[in-house]
């Protein structure tokens, strides 16, 4: 059985937060939603009522007390993290604590009190210090665990002054992003600690020694201070492979996705050839992604190039929490790109907005989603282009849902229309430049039930007519004139008119025809 240890010097962290896993989210959803440099099982809970029951507070709001005082790791924001005592109540001047069974405070050891469920010989997490830095011991569920006395003394050996056993069992969850582990229980954990380093300047140095390492039984576990100077890691310990931002797709019959990371795991799913995918950790050749583990072999490492429109506009990925009952995870071919406006006219109703809404229960208790929200200064996406959404009101499979992209066109009263427009159509030309989606399939939400929508741009005269031939022409920017005007043949007279007026593709054709 693997074990886990990381340290992070104080001095490394830009902050530390305690998550409140509601959704009994998996870890790998929540590394991949909440990009942490390392996370970390946090203290019990039960499974009845799903709530923590030993002391823990979280941004001010204390989420369980208890009658005795508590060792605790308390902190305001995560550099000023320290062991402290949560008096019976819960009463502390921290913004943040949690508490668990204490092994280690002030480097003596502590009782060890815990109910008998929580003992034998199984997976256990730690957190605490050694020396400058905060610790953290993770092993999975297995016959040659731990129990808890154990666990106290053998990161006493290690060099640790302070530690707190957290979770453990069927609920160890640990992630460290700078060895690729990540150790997934089988049951999620209520709440847990995500740390996230501070980025450091090219120039500035890196004197925090190792991140963390994996060691096997019978390897040697003694490093000098502890925390992994001079540490040998085993050959099986290193990656296969350099982990990238983004992996493409390679072979023709795409690549199936499994439970782990292994052929002998449970295919849930597949990759087709082409597909970009973020891969979050790596292990014996394997890499982690949003919806399962994929062989490194079958993948490319490429550029995740931020992607902008033909106006500037950065376009914003904040997706859908993966596993919402409005993000169904199903495979979009991208035929077609239907156009909707939101139809709120509330101020403040912009883009951010309604990725907000989108990402609430209440978004997912009406089961709508889409793939883009624009505004007049904002282009928001909520869902990859290559995935289902709910926006066309023709079923979970017809064709508006599952073929086409969804464009939200925004109409809040305090915003600009005609610019949230033109945003709309500078997105549009890039998607079709993408996915070669034809000008003929990009369609109104009306065209898949006869919903009344995009309400303003149908109830305009030759709105639609004027919104396809941005989408089309666009205006005849300089960046793109020599690519029009070779296409259709035009003269440098005309490319001046075109551009002053920015009349689009049917203006063209007909020029072009007359030429």
């Amino acid at each position: 059985m693997s074990k886990y240890v990381a340290s992070i010097p104080l001095g490394d962290i830009d902050r530390i937060r305690i998550y409140i896993n509601s959704g009994k989210l998996p870890l790998r959803q929540i590394v991949a939603q909440e990009a942490p440099d390392l996370a970390i099982t946090g203290n019990f809970w039960l499974y009845g009522s799903y709530q923590p029951t030993c002391p823990i507070k979280v941004d001010g709001k204390v989420l369980a007390t208890d009658a005795y005082h508590y060792p605790a790791l308390i902190w305001d924001t995560g550099p000023d993290i320290s062991m402290g005592i949560v008096p019976p109540g819960g009463a502390c001047g921290k913004m943040n604590y949690i508490a668990n069974s204490a092994g280690l405070y002030q480097g003596k050891p502590e009782t060890m009190y815990c109910n008998p469920d929580v003992r034998g010989r199984r997976g256990r997490t730690g957190w605490g210090f050694c020396g400058g830095a905060l610790a953290f011991i993770a092993f999975p569920d297995g016959s040659d665990g731990m129990e808890p006395e154990e666990l106290r003394d053998y990161v006493q050996g290690l060099g640790w002054s302070d530690c707190i056993m957290g979770d453990g069992g069927r609920k160890v969850n640990y992630y460290n992003r700078a060895t690729g582990d990540m150790v997934q229980g089988r049951d999620p954990s209520q709440n847990l600690i995500l740390v996230y380093k501070r980025k450091r300047a090219p120039s500035e140095p890196d004197d925090s020694g190792s991140d963390g390492e994996r060691m096997n039984d019978g390897a040697d576990e003694t490093c000098p201070g502890g925390w992994g100077e001079g540490c040998e890691v085993g050959e099986d310990d290193k990656e296969e492979k350099p982990m990238s931002e983004a992996y493409q797709v390679t072979p023709s019959v795409g690549v199936n996705i499994r439970s782990g990371p292994g052929t002998g795991y449970s295919k849930v799913g597949a990759y087709a050839q082409g597909t970009v995918v973020t891969v979050t950790a790596t292990r014996d050749g394997w890499g982690q992604t949003e919806k399962g583990w994929v062989s490194l072999d079958y993948l490319e490492a490429v550029e995740a190039a931020q992607r902008v429109t033909d106006n500037g506009l950065c376009i914003q990925a904040r997706y859908i929490d993966a596993g919402r009952k409005n993000r169904p995870g199903s495979v979009n071919p991208c035929g077609y790109i239907t156009i909707h406006e939101t139809g709120n006219a509330a101020r403040g109703a912009d883009a951010a907005a309604h990725g907000s809404y989108l990402n609430s229960a209440a978004g997912e208790a009406a089961l709508v989603s889409w793939h883009y929200t624009v505004d007049d200064h904002a282009i928001v996406q909520h869902l990859p282009d290559g995935e289902t959404a709910y926006h066309a009101g023709d079923g979970p499979k017809g064709t508006g849902n599952a073929r086409s992209i969804g464009v939200e066109i925004c109409v809040n009263a305090d915003g600009d229309f005609a610019k949230a427009r033109e945003n709309a159509a500078s997105l549009v030309r890039l998607l079709m430049e993408e996915h070669g989606i034809p000008i003929g399939h990009v369609v109104q939400h009306n065209h898949w039930n006869g919903k009344d929508c995009p309400y303003t741009i149908r109830h305009t005269s030759g709105a639609w007519e004027a919104f396809l031939a941005l989408c089309e022409g666009g205006p005849c920017a300089k960046t793109n004139r020599q690519t029009v005007q070779a296409r259709f043949g035009l003269a440098e007279e005309t490319m001046d008119y075109l551009e002053a007026y920015r009349y689009g593709a049917d203006l063209l054709q007909k020029l072009a025809a007359a030429n």
